[in-house]
């Protein structure tokens, strides 16, 4: 005898099948077109280190792959986020549905602002602080392929590291601490960050790791102001 109770639950097995597809079609599509942008990100990418090398056969093919890649999965991030608000959003409540709403766009700017922050300012002064440990009897080969790698890695660091509001929102929101305490350990929040802002950026300039530490201390007020008023 059949029975419809399966039914839904292979009804979002299909929907679910479906977003896939679409978020796969989006990073096909954006790794097409940021293909056709390697060469000059290969040459933005080399200012710093003055050219790479390649020790195989394939790794020029393979670099230019994976760059191509890394930019479709950046540019598909929102196509991500947005299926899967559609897909999780029927199971949420319509509070959760509004917080989640807010929290999606906010934390990809936030993603976003820290890979900038990396690019553009920590990168080429690591990578030049790096390259200087470079004698006469030691002189630097960069194959293209470690650093696309160590690149995209150092790139999604700061932008997990740039979600510190959304980490603090949730710790106050769980209960696991307040603004007023948040406020009260300021000294050691400071302490931590410039750790952390030194461990990620190599070498004596002052420079590097004052353009980490200061917008991630400022985002750290500005998420103590903001639990104030929305937890």
């Amino acid at each position: 005898m059949e029975t419809d109770t399966p039914q839904p639950f292979l009804e979002h097995l299909d929907d679910l099948r479906r977003r896939i597809w679409i978020v796969l079609g989006f990073l096909i599509a954006f790794s097409a077109a940021g293909y056709a942008f390697v060469d000059r990100i290969i040459a933005l990418l080399a200012r710093p280190t003055g050219g790479f090398v390649f020790t195989r056969l394939t790794e020029a093919f393979l670099a230019r792959l994976e760059i191509a890649l890394v930019s479709g999965c950046f540019l598909t991030i929102p196509v991500l986020l947005y299926e899967v608000w559609r897909f999780m959003g029927v199971a949420l409540t319509p509070k959760e549905r509004r917080v989640t709403l807010k929290i999606l766009p906010f934390s990809y700017l936030l993603f976003t602002a820290g890979a900038a922050c990396a690019w553009f300012v920590v990168l080429p002064a690591a990578t030049r602080f790096l390259l200087g440990f470079a004698t006469s009897d030691l002189r630097p080969l960069v194959s293209i392929d470690a650093y696309v790698g160590f690149v995209a890695w150092f790139m999604a660091a700061f932008g997990l590291l740039f979600q510190l509001p959304l980490a603090v929102l949730f710790l106050v929101k769980t209960g696991f601490t307040t603004p007023r305490a948040l406020a009260a350990c300021r000294r050691h929040v400071i302490v931590g960050l410039a750790i952390i802002s030194a461990v990620l950026t190599p070498g004596p300039d002052i420079f590097s790791l004052l353009a980490l530490l200061i917008p991630t201390y400022l985002l750290y007020e500005a998420s103590i102001w903001i639990s104030r008023w929305y937890v």
